[in-house]
């Protein structure tokens, strides 16, 4: 069995890379909405979210985890809609 310490270490990392990747994430984000602007769509497309949110979740391996990530990817996507609200009311 791993040391606490060793753990956290490895968390710590992990947790750089989920930084980066929610940066990048959310680059894209914003020139997903000045596309939106530019073209009058809305800000939620309903559709997109349920398709996502099941392709995702299902990618799972370990099922036991999918509840969890359903959360983390309806946090992604509040906070997405948030920034998006952002931009296109600039």
């Amino acid at each position: 069995m791993r040391t606490l310490e060793e753990c956290r270490k490895e968390l710590d990392v992990i947790d750089k890379q989920v930084i980066e990747l929610f940066e990048k994430r959310m680059n894209v984000i914003k020139d997903v909405a000045l596309y939106k602007k530019e073209n009058s769509l809305p800000i939620l497309d309903e559709q997109r979210e349920k398709i996502m949110l099941e392709t995702n979740v299902n990618k799972f391996k370990n099922i036991e985890l999918q509840k969890y990530y359903k959360t983390v990817l309806q946090a992604f996507l509040a906070v997405s809609k948030d920034y998006q609200k952002e931009i296109i009311n600039k």
